[in-house]
Formats: structure tokens, C-alpha cells, sequence
């Protein structure tokens, strides 16, 4: 076997099962907090501390795994991953399960800092695209996995073994990657000692932190409060000490001069608003299913599922051909195929025939398949390969960024427009809602999925703008 092909396995593995833990976890958050005695409010600070985490250190991590070298990283994040799971099945309470989310997430941070840089040097340069898109193949099994075997186990032995189940592929994976995994082949070790920028590392954590825990708003502060404000301020002022210590480090954490690059820089701007438009599938399409279409949870699995089997093989295809017949192509087609699901969900209204909801499910997947891996080989083009772990890491978090920007939103959106009928409810307490109070949700649903239409647009715009510049 082909050593690029041994080092894929390995790095597949630990994203397959690290998206797999994600997605199994919000199936299993009710039975967490009936076993914990705690409100849904608090269980769901099990994915929220876990999304810091993560996010908050994908940059510094991604630079000191191009410092410290990717075979460190990629075996530190995997020992991390799997203490997490151990904590998390032995939890007694919900502080020690949190405690290790958060142990977990740290070692989830690592594996997806370095994990398109491994692919991106063992695949030759007419075969990156392939290589990455079958690392969005790898996504689309995990989350397809997740949901199903987290439902399955948790039913038959306790939500506690999924955690249990996360651990043994990890070990395993660890093992792999400790005798395959060599720097020379994956990283780009250096000889001479680089200072690391603990200082910028540590602006960019915070300000990242505050800037999703302020779009998100978990503790609904209200957005005309002096202290919601307030955040935004402090998050800035991090943003621009940040920048001003980046500017003047000999060695900075994120080097800001790959912004010069118009193709870089536009391709980074489509990346955010195609995750921004793409976001609220996977938050806000279950509840447009159970609430509004009235379908079964298991029916709206299987959307959920279909979605990310479109993904997976759209993905796999799209990254191979790309490499041959270019990048813009398939990155227009999937964008464009992207905007065009939200529309037909706005034109199907609040009856639609099963077998359409099922098929633009499908398609909406095939869709993010498409467009996702080519616009990664984009914001790589051209760029140092002493800084693909970096770039790596800074791809993953525009992706978390978009989605939680697209997530949030579109459920500000939603509320605001309940709340002007008077509905001061969450959308959730719709389960049971009167016809009328239905039809104002599936109404509501509508202009938040034409906003998505609108930001896939808008990433097409961005798309186009970075070859015209170039041209």
C-alpha cells in the first residue's frame, strides 16, 4: 500500500471518530440530563464548552503543529481525545463530564489542526483535491454513523458507552499512527528553534471565545443590555491587540500577510458564507421536520442521514475530478446547488410531498460535497508548506465560525418574528402549537431559509471575485 494511503487512514480515523462523537451527542443530551437531574438549558453547555474549546485553540495549535511538527500533534490530540472519552464515561456529576469535554475537545482541536496539512503532504499536487475530498467523505460516514450508533447504544446500554465506544478506535488509531506517521513525510520538521507567539495565541483565544459566546448568546443576554455591548467591545479590543502584536512579532502566530493574496483572501470570505448559509441545516431542519411537517424523529434521522450521505459521496467525487478539471467549477456548482435547496424549501411551503423533502435533503448534501474540498484546495494554493498547519487549523475555525454565524442568525430571526405574534416561546415549546401558531413558525422558517439562499450568494459573489482579480 501506497504510504500516502496508510497516512490517510490514519488521519480519517480520528476525524471519522471525532465527527462521530459530535453528532452521536446530540442524541444523547436528553438522557444526559434526565441521568444528571439537570435542565436542557445546562446539559447543552456539554456541546457549547466543547465548541470553545475547540475553536479558541485550532490557531495556536495549527502554528505549534508547524513549529513542534504534525506527528506530535496528531498523537498528542488522539491521547487527548480518548482521556476525554474515559472521563466522560466515568462522570459522576455534570461538572466532571464538562471536565472532560473539555479534555476531549483540546485533543479534537489538535487532530483537526493538522489533519488536511498530513493529507495535503503525502498526496502529490495533482491528487490534493482527491485527498481532501475524501476527507469530506470521511465527515459525512462520521456524522452519518453518529446519530445511529448513538441512538443504539444508548438505548440498549446507557449513553455512557458511547464514550466508552469512542475510545477503542482512537486507541487503535494511536497505535497506527505511531509507526506509520514520520515527520519527513507529513510536516515540515525544522532544525533551527522558532519562538512561539504565546502572546498572540492568547489575544486570539480570547477574542475568539467572546465573539462566538456573544453571536450565540447562550446565556440570552439581551442584545440592548449594556453588557452584551459591552463584550463586543472587549472582543474588538482583543481583535486589535491581536492584530498589533502580529504586526510586530518577528514571529507571529498568524502571519497576516497571506491576506495580500486576493485568490486567499476571497476564497477564505466565500468559506465563511457558504458554512454561514449551509449552518442551519443541522439546527434548524430538524424542528422545520418534527414541528412543522410533522414528522417522526426517526423520519428526520433519516434526513439528517440522507444529507450526509450526499455529502460524503458528492465529496469524494467532486475533490478527485477537481484536480483535473479545476477548482471554480465545482466550487460554483456546489454553491449555487447549495443556494438553490433553500429556495425550494421556501417553494414547497408547509406540505410538501415526502419524497421532496428527502430528495432536496439529499441534494443539499451533495451540494456541500461539492463545493467544500475544492474551496480548501483554494485558500491552499500557493501557500508555504511550513504553513499548511496553520492555514489548516484557520480553515477549520472559518467553518466553525460560519456555522455558528449562520446558526445564530437564523434563530434570532426566527424568534424575532415569533415574538412580533406574540409568541415569546423557544421554537422547541412549538411541539404542541395550534395550527395558526404553526403556520407563523413554517412562515418564520421561510424568511430564515431565504437568508440562507442570500448568504450562498453572496459566497458565490466572493467565489467569482477572487478569479476576476486574478484573470
Amino acid at each position: 500500500m501506497q504510504y500516502k494511503w496508510k497516512a490517510f487512514i490514519v488521519v480519517s480515523l480520528s476525524l471519522f471518530v471525532m465527527v462521530m462523537d459530535a453528532s452521536a451527542l446530540n442524541v444523547i443530551l436528553p438522557k444526559i440530563a434526565e441521568d444528571f437531574a439537570v435542565s436542557l438549558g445546562v446539559v447543552s453547555w456539554v456541546t457549547i464548552i466543547g465548541g470553545l474549546a475547540v475553536s479558541s485553540t485550532l490557531l495556536p495549535l495549527g502554528k505549534l503543529a508547524d513549529i513542534a511538527g504534525r506527528r506530535k500533534i496528531q498523537l498528542l490530540g488522539m491521547s487527548l481525545f480518548a482521556v476525554g472519552a474515559i472521563i466522560c464515561f466515568f462522570s459522576s456529576n455534570i461538572s466532571l463530564l464538562l471536565s472532560g469535554r473539555i479534555v476531549g475537545s483540546l485533543g479534537a482541536s489538535m487532530l483537526q489542526a493538522v489533519t488536511m496539512a498530513i493529507v495535503l503532504a503525502v498526496f502529490p499536487d495533482n491528487e490534493k483535491g482527491r485527498g481532501l475530498g475524501m476527507i469530506t467523505f470521511a465527515v459525512g460516514i462520521g456524522g452519518i454513523a453518529g446519530p445511529l450508533v448513538g441512538s443504539q447504544i444508548t438505548e440498549f446500554f446507557g449513553w455512557r458507552y458511547i464514550f466508552l465506544i469512542m475510545f477503542f478506535p482512537t486507541l487503535i488509531g494511536f497505535i497506527l499512527a505511531s509507526y506509520i506517521l514520520s515527520d519527513e513525510l507529513i510536516g515540515s520538521p525544522r532544525k533551527e528553534k522558532i519562538k512561539y507567539d504565546f502572546k498572540g495565541a492568547i489575544y486570539s483565544a480570547l477574542f475568539i471565545i467572546l465573539i462566538i459566546l456573544n453571536i450565540s448568546n447562550p446565556f440570552a443576554i439581551s442584545y440592548t443590555s449594556a453588557l452584551y455591548w459591552l463584550i463586543w467591545i472587549t472582543s474588538i479590543s482583543f481583535i486589535y491587540l491581536f492584530i498589533r502584536s502580529q504586526i510586530k512579532s518577528e514571529n507571529p502566530m498568524f502571519d497576516l500577510s497571506l491576506f495580500s493574496s486576493w485568490r486567499f483572501s476571497f476564497a477564505v470570505l466565500a468559506r465563511l458564507f457558504g458554512f454561514t448559509s449551509n449552518g442551519p441545516f443541522w439546527f434548524i431542519i430538524p424542528f422545520y421536520s418534527t414541528i412543522v411537517l410533522k414528522y417522526s424523529v426517526g423520519l428526520t434521522g433519516i434526513l439528517i442521514f440522507l444529507n450526509a450521505l450526499g455529502m460524503s459521496l458528492a465529496g469524494s467525487i467532486g475533490g478527485r475530478l477537481s484536480d483535473k478539471f479545476g477548482t471554480l467549477k465545482f466550487i460554483l456548482s456546489g454553491l449555487l446547488l447549495l443556494t438553490t435547496t433553500w429556495i425550494i424549501f421556501v417553494i414547497l411551503g408547509s406540505d410538501p410531498p415526502m419524497i421532496y423533502i428527502l430528495l432536496i435533503s439529499f441534494i443539499n448534501g451533495v451540494s456541500n460535497g461539492l463545493w467544500m474540498a475544492p474551496n480548501t484546495s483554494e485558500t491552499l494554493e500557493k501557500i508555504p508548506t511550513s504553513h499548511h498547519g496553520l492555514i489548516s487549523a484557520f480553515n477549520a475555525l472559518i467553518r466553525n465560525i460560519g456555522s455558528v454565524i449562520g446558526i445564530s442568525i437564523s434563530t434570532i430571526l426566527i424568534t424575532s418574528i415569533l415574538i412580533s405574534y406574540g409568541l415569546n416561546v423557544q421554537i422547541g415549546e412549538l411541539i404542541n402549537g395550534s395550527n395558526e401558531e404553526i403556520k407563523i413558525l413554517s412562515n418564520a422558517m421561510n424568511y430564515s431559509f431565504i437568508l440562507s439562499a442570500g448568504f450562498g450568494i453572496i459566497a458565490i459573489i466572493f467565489s467569482v471575485m477572487g478569479r476576476l482579480k486574478r484573470n
